[in-house]
């Protein structure tokens, strides 16, 4: 379920979202987007990281072409013109249910981008809206994200909480 930005008003019946005078369409993406989205994340992990190993766009295609068309990942579009200038990502699983999430269903949002000449319009905040009202509807309670620093505000606006004691290892 999208929306039409009206002055403040979100209707829920379209998936188009109009914004500094530029209408973009919100959908979910499917296998016949495998290419743009390999694109996208390239362009991002090279903002991030630079320089990028050579087999990583033919993992990036092999994870989407496996994981898109079995459910396990959501991935989210943003564009204008038939030309997609955000995504967003969630890979969902399942976990043990315990007393806060009784069904284990679970999700990490991953892969969050916004072109550059895009970004400061408000565009992804309306995409991670529409993400996660998909999420839910597949039976998610529970998302968790990494995000920058600069990132963080937009992540509360929507509902994300801050947790001190969360941990990793890269094995």
């Amino acid at each position: 379920m999208g929306g039409i930005l009206s002055g403040n008003m979100l209707k829920l019946n379209s998936n188009i979202v109009s914004w500094v005078g530029v209408k973009m369409e919100l959908r979910i993406a499917t296998p016949k987007d495998i290419a743009v989205i390999q694109q996208l994340r390239i362009k991002m992990l090279r903002e991030v990281a630079g320089d990028l190993p050579g087999n990583l766009p033919q993992a990036i295609f092999e994870y989407l072409n496996t994981h898109l068309q079995d459910g396990s990942c959501l991935c989210a579009l943003i564009g204008a013109d038939r030309n997609v200038v955000g995504k967003a990502m969630l890979c969902i699983y399942e976990v043990m249910p315990d007393e806060v999430n009784t069904t284990g269903k679970c999700a990490t949002l991953f892969s969050v981008y916004t072109l550059p000449q895009f970004r400061g319009h408000g565009y992804m905040e309306r995409l991670l809206r529409f993400l996660l009202e998909k999420a839910k509807e597949l039976g998610v309670t529970e998302v968790l994200a990494c995000a920058e620093i600069k990132a963080i505000p937009l992540y509360k606006r929507i509902g994300f909480k801050l947790k001190e004691q969360e941990m990793y290892i890269r094995l």
